[in-house]
């Protein structure tokens, strides 16, 4: 079927579109583009609501620490003597004992020193030997001569050299020990220099780090390795001063650390110091933990929480609380008002058990989102019939 249109039906449909125009009156394109909020779809949403409590949550306050051998469980290990390494035992990461060998140094010139050393030790060793041989023998002409004078058959004169040649021989005897013992130095000297030659741990622990290697020098300001003992360590934490927490020495602290989420340490505080740094405004503080699995690492960063008083907080869920759109460091809730959600924002404790304390913005009895709300608008309609709690 064909349509045919003249000319005037043509003038005519367009002076009555152009008379629609001039009436002001919306399009349908119109509507769909405009930027009413009447006309906006609402937002529905299914999250699970709990109803928050008020309770007495203990406080705590957090600060910086950094993990430390205690003063005599960390060495760097050098030999006594100067000399060449010939032959090392020990590697990074390895568990030695209090005594045990872990290095030798070339003994083989103080070896020969000590050989060379004995052989005027041995004769005058011997020399003592014959030196008491003739006080023997001197002894007993003595006694052998005063029986003859007592019976007439000697002179007296006899018996005054019987007994110079006693004096002498106990003279002789004398010196040779002294020679003995003079001989005695050197050997002992080389024989301890040939000790030191043989390198030990002073404690149990674990070699951190190993320097040299065979053939390296060593001397008394060389370090062979560095070996730690790590069963307990010291946390060295700064507590901010004007800080509400009151800690004593022999009160306990929680240390936790970033490589180990969920994990805590318990720590007895030893020392706190009497003095504010000015720089940062902290007070030093001093505290004892057991390291018994060695996962607390010399040098590493950790977190101290001491407990201040207790105060009266509502406890949300972790989940419960969502940053700042503008600032992260912000804290905020989801409120449920007359079926809406509102964003509110509130002032929050430390966490505890997966639980954080609202100091601030929540009263008992308030609706709040369990989780899942980040990123709902603010206002969205809260659909409780679909709602799993």
């Amino acid at each position: 079927m064909e349509y045919h249109y003249s000319k005037s039906s043509l003038a005519c449909t367009a002076a009555l579109v152009f008379l629609h125009g001039c009436t002001g009156a919306p399009t349908p394109m119109e509507k769909v583009s405009g930027s009413s909020a009447e006309n906006e779809p609402e937002h529905h949403v299914q999250l699970p609501i709990i109803t928050v409590k008020r309770t007495v949550v203990p406080q705590t306050i957090e600060f910086p620490g950094k993990v430390s051998a205690l003063p005599d469980h960390s060495v760097s290990i050098s030999p006594n003597i100067a000399g060449k390494i010939t032959k090392v035992m020990i590697v990074p990461g390895q568990q030695v004992l209090k005594g045990q060998l872990i290095a030798l140094l070339d003994d083989r010139q103080l070896r020969a020193q000590l050989q060379q050393a004995t052989v005027p030790q041995r004769a005058a060793v011997n020399a003592v030997a014959q030196a008491k041989i003739a006080l023997d023998l001197a002894q007993k002409n003595l006694a052998r001569t005063e029986a003859l004078f007592d019976k007439d058959i000697v002179a007296q004169k006899d018996v005054i050299a019987a007994r110079s040649q006693e004096q002498l021989s106990k003279s002789q005897v004398e010196a040779a020990e002294a020679k003995v013992a003079e001989a005695e130095v050197a050997p002992a000297h080389i024989a301890t220099q040939l000790a030191f030659t043989k390198v030990y741990s002073p404690l149990s622990g674990v070699v951190a780090q190993r320097f040299l290697n065979v053939g390296s020098a060593a001397d008394p300001a060389t370090p062979i390795a560095h070996i730690v003992n790590l069963n307990q360590v010291m946390i060295n934490a700064n507590m901010p001063a004007d800080s509400p927490a009151n800690p004593r020495v022999g009160q306990t602290a929680t240390i936790t650390t970033v490589a180990e989420p969920g994990v805590t340490y318990r720590g007895l505080i030893k020392s706190i110091s009497p003095m504010v740094d000015p720089n940062n405004n902290t007070v030093s503080i001093e505290l004892l933990a057991t390291n018994d699995h060695g996962r607390l690492k010399e040098g590493q960063q950790v977190n101290v929480f001491i407990e201040t008083l207790s105060t009266n907080a509502v406890l949300v869920p972790e989940t419960a609380i969502v940053p700042g759109h503008d600032d992260p460091a912000e804290h905020f809730v989801y409120l449920v008002r007359d079926g809406k959600l509102k964003l509110q924002k509130v002032i929050v404790g430390s966490k505890r058990n997966n639980q954080v304390p609202v100091l601030q913005g929540l009263a008992e009895g308030d609706e709040v989102v369990q989780s899942g709300g980040y990123g709902v608008p603010d206002g969205a309609t809260l659909d409780r019939g679909r709602v799993t709690k």
